[in-house]
């Protein structure tokens, strides 16, 4: 930013920034310390889909890629919302090869040009289940990563469409020193009907 921006009160936008989704391994852990919170073991990336054969033959660039000599354990399968986006739903018995994937995916898309279509990622957690080794039944919170804005911010759904803002503030403060936190509630988009579980 400039000289003149600054006088004048204007603000570069926030840019993208993949390299952060590798903050979440960090913020894992301060979950399952701090509110024994555990990995559901599924991902999303959502994006807004563009018509035309060059687009067709990235997605199966992104599916071939994620599912090639794969003995990792991850698998993905696709999704369409009742607003037309397009989800790409991640699910990996490991984290870290979750958080890898849903990087891949994103970087897949950025590098063929389709970086503004790019809307969000989305990562869920439920609650740490009593038999050791067994993953939670389904998340009660999500952690979005907003693609535009290279941020986090924590989304925690509590009945029919209705949120749980204490617990979201809540969580901001745990995560603030191992995720870019976006500082915009306003940019606190909920996210109902997700199919990431």
């Amino acid at each position: 930013m400039g000289f003149l921006d600054a006088l004048l009160g204007r603000t570069k936008p926030a840019q993208p920034n993949l390299e952060r989704l590798f903050g979440l391994p960090d913020a894992r852990i301060t979950l399952e310390v701090q509110e024994g919170l555990v990995p559901t073991g599924e991902a999303g990336v959502c994006f807004k889909p563009a018509s035309g054969q060059e687009f067709a033959s990235t997605e199966k660039e992104f599916a071939s890629l994620l599912n090639l000599g794969d003995d990792t354990g991850a698998r993905m399968s696709e999704e369409t919302d009742e607003f037309g986006y397009r989800w790409v739903v991640l699910d990996a018995d490991d984290f870290g090869t979750l958080v890898t994937r849903v990087h891949m995916t994103n970087s897949t898309l950025q590098d063929n040009g389709y970086g503004p279509q790019l809307l969000c990622s989305i990562f869920g957690f439920g609650q740490k289940p009593a038999t050791e080794g067994t993953k939670p039944q389904g998340a009660t919170v999500y952690l979005v990563y907003l693609y535009k804005r290279g941020t986090f911010y924590p989304f925690v759904p509590v009945g029919q469409e209705r949120r749980d803002n204490e617990a979201e503030l809540r969580l901001k403060n745990e995560l603030s020193g191992d995720l870019a936190i976006e500082s915009d509630l306003t940019r606190w988009f909920p996210m109902w009907k997700v199919p990431v579980h």
